[in-house]
C-alpha cells in the first residue's frame, strides 16, 4: 500500500469525517447507540492500523537511507 499518495488521505479522511458526522447524528437521535459505537471503534482502529503502518513505513525507508 502507498501510503504516501496524498488522493488516500484525503478519500480516508472524507470517509472518517462522513461515518463520524453519522455517529454523531445518530447520537443526537438517541438511537442505535450500540451501532454508533462500532463505527466509532472501526474508525479509530483503522486510524491506529494506518498510524502503525505509516510509522513501520517510515522506518524502512530510514533503514534503506542509512545502508
Amino acid at each position: 500500500m502507498e501510503l504516501e499518495n496524498p488522493r488516500m488521505w484525503v478519500f480516508y479522511y472524507l470517509i472518517c469525517f462522513v461515518a463520524l458526522l453519522w455517529v454523531g447524528f445518530l447520537a443526537v437521535q438517541g438511537v442505535m447507540i450500540y451501532v454508533s459505537l462500532v463505527i466509532t471503534m472501526t474508525v479509530f482502529g483503522f486510524s491506529v492500523l494506518l498510524c502503525v503502518m505509516l510509522v513501520m513505513d517510515l522506518r524502512e525507508k530510514e533503514k534503506q537511507e542509512v545502508t
